[in-house]
C-alpha cells in the first residue's frame, strides 16, 4: 500500500496523522531525498526516512504533531552511526517537515482526489502553508494554471522548469510566508482492460508487486470496488469506447488487454496504440492475434505499430489457470518496469517483452 493509500485508509478510520518528509539533506550521499513516512498518535503507519535513531526521534515528535495538529520542523546534524543509517558517507545535515493531517471531510476528499489522480497517471504536488497546514492545496504539475497566489505560482513554475519540483522543498514568499511543497509522482501503473477471470487473478498480484492497478470493463458487474478492492481506479466503460479518457498513458504506464472478445480487444488495442503507453500487451491465441493484426494492417496501421505490442503477453512458463497466467503476466511486467527504469542488472531484457524505452 502506497503512502497516499495509507493516508486515505487511516483517514477513513478517523485517525490523526503526521506526514514526515525530508525537505533538505546535505551530505556526500543524499540517497534518501524525498523519502517520507506516515505516523499516527499510536506510532508508525507506513514508509521510512532511513531507519535508526533519527527515525525513532522523528516518530516520537510526529506522534506529538499528529495529536496537537501543529506543523513542525526537525533539524539534525549527523555523524558516525547516525550518518551511516541515513545513507551519508561523511555525515551532514537533514531537515524534516512534520505535517499534521486531520480526518476532516475536506482533507479526506483531497487525499482521495490525489489517489485517483495518481492512479490516472498525473504527477501532482501539494502546497502546505506551514502556519495553517489544513489549508493545503493540491495541484497538477502539467496544469496551465494553479489555484495559488500569483507570486507563489511564479516561484513554483520556475522551479518546475528547472526540474526542482521532484523532491519536497521549502519556499518563502516576499511577505515571509513559509510553504512546504510535497511532490507526488505518479507510480508505475498497470491498466488492465477487461475484468474477467484472468484480470481477477492478475490485479492483486500486480498490486502486491507495487504497481498501481486500474481496471476497465464494459460491464458494471465486472468493474466495481467489491470485485477489485486493490485497484486505485475501477471504471465501467460501455463498449470500451474512449476507455482511456482522462488517463496519461505515455508515462510509467503498462497496458494489458484481456477483454471478453476479439472485437473489444481490437478496439482497445487501437486506442492504446494511439496513446503510446510505455508497454502494451495483449492475451490471446496466435490465431486471434494474427487476425487482429491483419485487420489493423488493412485499416492503415503499420508493422512498426504492431511491433510495439507484446502478444501473447506473459512469460512462457506453461501457465494454464487464471492464477498461473496472472503470475506469468506480472512477472513480465516487473521485467518491463526494470528495463524502463534503467535497472537491467542481472536481467535478461528478453523477459520484458517489447518496451518503449
Amino acid at each position: 500500500m502506497s503512502i497516499v493509500e495509507s493516508i486515505c485508509h487511516e483517514l477513513d478510520s478517523k485517525k490523526n496523522l503526521a506526514l514526515v518528509s525530508i525537505v533538505q539533506q546535505l551530505a556526500s550521499a543524499p540517497r534518501h531525498a524525498g523519502s517520507c513516512m506516515l505516523v499516527s498518535e499510536e506510532g508508525l503507519c507506513a514508509g521510512t526516512i532511513g531507519g535508526g535513531l533519527l527515525e525513532n526521534q522523528a516518530i516520537e515528535k510526529a506522534r506529538e504533531v499528529a495529536k496537537k495538529g501543529r506543523a513542525e520542523f526537525m533539524d539534525f546534524r549527523l555523524t558516525g552511526k547516525d550518518a551511516a543509517s541515513a545513507g551519508m558517507i561523511c555525515g551532514g545535515t537533514m531537515r524534516l517537515f512534520l505535517e499534521p493531517i486531520r480526518p476532516d471531510a475536506q482533507t479526506s476528499v483531497l487525499y482521495k482526489r490525489l489517489a485517483i489522480a495518481m492512479g490516472c497517471g498525473d504527477d501532482m504536488f501539494s502546497v502546505i502553508p506551514v502556519r495553517a497546514p489544513g489549508r493545503r492545496v493540491l495541484c497538477r504539475k502539467k496544469a496551465a494554471t494553479w489555484a495559488l497566489p500569483a507570486e507563489l505560482s511564479h516561484i513554483l513554475r520556475e522551479k518546475l522548469d528547472k526540474g526542482e519540483l521532484d523532491v519536497p522543498l521549502e519556499v518563502t514568499d516576499s511577505l515571509g510566508q513559509n510553504f512546504v511543497i510535497i511532490p507526488w509522482s505518479a507510480p508505475w501503473r498497470v491498466i488492465i482492460a477487461g475484468g474477467g477471470h484472468v484480470a481477477l487473478a492478475t490485479a492483486p498480484i500486480a498490486a502486491m508487486a507495487d504497481f498501481t492497478v486500474c481496471v476497465l470493463d464494459d460491464r458494471e458487474e465486472f468493474a466495481n470496488r467489491e470485485r477489485f478492492p486493490m485497484a486505485a481506479v475501477v471504471r465501467a466503460v460501455p463498449e470500451f469506447e474512449n476507455c482511456f479518457e482522462g488517463m496519461a498513458l505515455e508515462h510509467k504506464t503498462l497496458v494489458v488487454i484481456m477483454t471478453r472478445g476479439h472485437s473489444y480487444d481490437k478496439g482497445v488495442l487501437v486506442q492504446a496504440l494511439k496513446a503510446k503507453p510505455a508497454y502494451l500487451g495483449m492475451i490471446g491465441s496466435s490465431r486471434k492475434i494474427r487476425t487482429i493484426y491483419d485487420q489493423l494492417l488493412q485499416e492503415g496501421f503499420t508493422q512498426e505499430d504492431l511491433d510495439r505490442v507484446t502478444a501473447p503477453v506473459g512469460l512462457s512458463i506453461g501457465a494454464e489457470t487464471p492464477a498461473e497466467i496472472g503470475v506469468s503476466i506480472v512477472a513480465q511486467l516487473i521485467a518491463a518496469r526494470a528495463v524502463l527504469d534503467g535497472g537491467r542488472h542481472h536481467l535478461d531484457p528478453a523477459f520484458a517483452g517489447r518496451v518503449q524505452a
